[in-house]
């Protein structure tokens, strides 16, 4: 297993934060997704077999948070 970077298109509330950084996932916001949107950028450090795997996890523990998880994609692994 590797580590990969995620990112999450979406508007997440505190809630959902708060429960992302307590199952352990690396966390940060980013900047607003696309001008006058209320969605932002997030970006996760997912452990997983590859991209694919990591897109599936992300996506499951953003909704298991509450959030939206339908625009979900990997950046690639981690190098350290």
């Amino acid at each position: 297993m590797a580590l990969f970077n995620v990112s999450v298109r979406a508007h997440l509330s505190e809630t959902t934060v708060d429960e992302l950084t307590a199952s352990g996932l690396y966390f940060m916001q980013g900047a607003v997704d696309e001008e006058g949107s209320t969605r932002r950028r997030h970006h996760l450090r997912v452990q997983a077999d590859n991209c694919d795997d990591a897109v599936e996890r992300a996506r499951q523990k953003v909704v298991d948070a509450g959030g939206d998880g339908s625009l979900v994609e990997c950046g690639g692994p981690v190098f350290t």
